[in-house]
């Protein structure tokens, strides 16, 4: 505070107010006498000034002290030896210059030295509380700092469990379909590529357009077209209205993933899976054919596309039935999105 922008200016008005006070309440005079109101003035300016840049010369060596001890206790504790120095300083050079009442006794001394030292801690309060007030400030930043990389390092963590789980999940069909058609097996293969590189290009965005994931569940489908025939069928409802909303990156392959998992389907019993959307949110439905053996399923698919909704404030909703199972996950709106950002970047 000393060394700021103001250290010219706020001394100043100090000494306005500090004569304004002595001589309207007529209960603090120094030297304990009617003075001449300039030479009043003139000895409260020095001596606010005397005070404010002993502290400042202080605080400008103070970080080079090599002592583990609060630097605001050492500017105070520096100020008050500065402190009394001028105000011993003061008496003499008052005696010489003005004369009386001036003059040099122990009672000019104390009225003197009390007047600098109320002056010295109201300044050193004074600094001590936009000291805090910009560590307080500085501490709130690397917090949300710290947050926005936490949130940012899990996001990244979450969007990395997809293609594992995504991968090798495909695995055993492409060999089987080696030996079996490796014309088909090669589809299978250009397919499964195609929807790799599409994981790969969006494994670190937190959210794309709704016709790109789209687009990328559609090459999905083909692949369990080819695995399952006509046992698996898929009706979609989509207004194009809604496809430039946002969503996070293959959150409906994930889905689809689960409703294939926990289901049995045949030609002659098939499963159809519905995807809707009103532009608020998107709903995935099948009718429940559960298997009477279930793969293990660790439940990372469905957590993970609760814990990406989470770092966006949003919640999906869960329907599960006797007779059907929905999840209904929200479409980001791009300027929701922009306000979202805004606030992690102040």
């Amino acid at each position: 505070m000393f060394n700021g922008p103001y250290k010219f200016l706020f001394p100043g008005l100090l000494a306005v107010y500090s004569f304004i006070n002595i001589k309207v309440l007529d209960g603090d005079r120094l030297y304990q006498a009617d003075l001449p109101l300039d030479k009043l003035f003139y000895i409260i300016f020095i001596l606010c000034y005397a005070v404010w840049f002993v502290n400042a010369f202080i605080e400008k060596y103070n970080t080079n002290i090599k002592i583990k001890i609060q630097p605001l206790l050492l500017q105070f504790g520096f100020s008050i030896i500065g402190v009394f120095f001028i105000s011993l300083s003061s008496i003499i050079i008052t005696e010489a210059a003005l004369g009386e009442p001036f003059s040099y006794s122990f009672q000019n001394l104390l009225l003197t030295s009390g007047f600098a030292f109320r002056i010295n801690l109201f300044l050193n309060c004074i600094n001590a509380i936009l000291y805090f007030s910009k560590r307080y400030k500085e501490k709130a930043v690397e917090a949300e700092k710290l947050h926005s990389l936490n949130v940012e390092a899990q996001l990244v963590s979450l969007n990395s469990q997809i293609n594992p789980h995504f991968f090798f999940n495909n695995l055993s069909t492409l060999s089987s379909l080696i030996h079996e058609d490796p014309k088909l097996a090669d589809e299978y293969l250009q397919k499964l590529s195609t929807i790799y590189r599409h994981i790969l290009s969006t494994r670190d965005k937190e959210l794309i357009p709704l016709k790109e994931e789209l687009a990328f569940l559609d090459n999905y489908i083909s692949l369990l077209s080819i695995r399952f025939q006509k046992s698996l069928k898929f009706s979609k409802n989509i207004s194009s209205e809604c496809k430039d909303l946002l969503l996070p990156p293959s959150v409906l392959q994930l889905l689809v993933e689960n409703v294939v998992k926990h289901n049995y389907f045949t030609e002659k019993e098939p499963l159809t899976v519905t995807i809707t959307s009103d532009c608020e949110q998107i709903k995935i439905h099948n009718k429940k054919q559960k298997k009477d053996v279930v793969e293990y399923s660790s439940g990372i698919g469905l957590q993970n596309i609760s814990e990406r909704y989470s770092f966006l404030d949003k919640k999906i909703v869960i329907i599960d039935e006797k007779e059907y199972f929905q999840i209904s996950l929200p479409l980001i709106h791009e300027d929701s999105n922009s306000r979202r950002r805004a606030t992690y970047a102040e």
